[in-house]
């Protein structure tokens, strides 16, 4: 009775770790919503179909123009208020498929993981971008008894959010296995219709889909009351993003080793403890790595693609744990791996820096000058 008082004191006080990080989040969004000069978070929401027509992403920046215009509601606070409700439903949603399991004290360190639920007040110049989407699709699509209604509503969301952001397309495997954990059969038709369709809206952004900023984008959101720095969307260039990966190779190769000892922390978790589905998790790994690559390419935002990768490989571990039979908080006899904890403490703490090193412009001397003003 003692063990089980304390075990349970020691979970409230995890869920309350949780809250504070979510607060946390949030208030420093909205600092970042109420600031004079806009960055890389605002400018990927507001990518628009005023300048040039249609394009990919363009969606979200219409909406928001629309309902500007009818109920005179800022930009910034209107992203605001997407990002408010689409981190409240990912926390919400995340725990909640955790309570339906039999969990243990390793799966909980991994959700607090520096590349998943800890990256979000970490690296909150970057956060609150449009992935969240995803990850409330993906947890959703994941929670609750799979039905021939309920595929077809997923299938129609996944469909609509690629107009949303492309990139959406790159973590299609994980929809896939969600549908194999959550059922066991292998619906061969339904995933060559997901896939089908996907890409063919995917051909149709390419081939029909004017560039990002046509000319006149930032004009176009100044006269909204939003002013960008030089670091944003409507600036980048393909060409600028490839040549940096070059010229800070080590920094990129380090996304690289930090995403591989994420991804390994998943499979000695489920190799350990669930044996009997490591083979077939491992070779989802394998093919799904091979399916995001592209995106390493495309992009520049690695830590961004894994963070992503390993938000939704989470999902895929909690469902593989075994499903609780009565009510209230279900843990099971797996014991706890002090390993797991030591590493991510120290995984958090090289994570940190590394992030510190690229929101500073890429310059350990910045860094350095950012730690020495906050300790003196």
């Amino acid at each position: 009775m003692t063990l089980f008082s304390k075990k349970n004191s020691i979970f409230l006080l995890y869920c309350s770790f949780l809250i504070v990080i979510f607060l946390y989040v949030i208030f420093k969004l909205y600092g970042k919503a109420t600031l004079s000069i806009h960055e890389w978070t605002l400018s990927d929401w507001l990518v628009n179909y005023e300048d040039g027509g249609f394009k990919r992403r363009g969606i979200t920046g219409s909406m928001y123009f629309a309902i500007q215009d009818k109920f005179r509601i800022s930009l910034p606070i209107q992203v605001y208020m997407t990002q408010i409700i689409f981190y409240t439903l990912i926390f919400y949603a995340y725990f909640r498929l955790l309570l339906k399991k039999k969990m243990d004290w390793n799966i909980l360190v991994l959700l607090c993981s520096p590349l998943c639920f800890m990256y979000f007040p970490v690296n909150l110049s970057y956060s609150g971008k449009r992935e969240m989407i995803l990850f409330v699709l993906a947890v959703f699509f994941a929670l609750g008894k799979m039905t021939v209604l309920k595929e077809r509503i997923f299938l129609i969301l996944f469909c609509l959010s690629l107009f949303i952001h492309e990139m959406f397309y790159f973590f299609l495997p994980f929809f896939i296995a969600i549908h194999v954990l959550k059922t066991g059969e292998k619906k061969y038709s339904l995933w060559m219709l997901f896939f089908g369709l996907s890409t063919i809206i995917m051909g149709v952004l390419f081939f029909f889909g004017t560039e990002i900023n046509s000319g006149k984008s930032l004009e176009i959101i100044k006269n909204r009351g939003v002013v960008f720095s030089d670091n944003n969307i409507f600036l980048y260039k393909f060409s600028d993003g490839f040549g940096l990966i070059k010229q800070e190779v080590i920094s990129y190769l380090l996304f690289i080793l930090e995403l591989a000892l994420e991804v390994s922390m998943f499979l000695y978790y489920v190799f350990i403890f669930y044996r009997s589905k490591f083979n077939t998790f491992a070779k989802f790994v394998v093919v799904s790595l091979i399916w995001v690559a592209p995106l390493y390419v495309l992009g520049i935002d690695w830590y961004r693609w894994d963070h992503i990768y390993s938000m939704l490989l989470l999902i895929i571990v909690i469902a593989i744990l075994p499903d609780k039979e009565s009510f209230g908080i279900s843990f099971n006899q797996n014991a706890f791996l002090k390993s797991f904890l030591f590493i991510n403490i120290i995984f958090f703490i090289f994570f940190f820096i590394h992030i510190q090193y690229d929101g500073r412009g890429l310059s350990l001397q910045k860094v350095k000058e950012y730690y020495f003003s906050k300790f003196f």
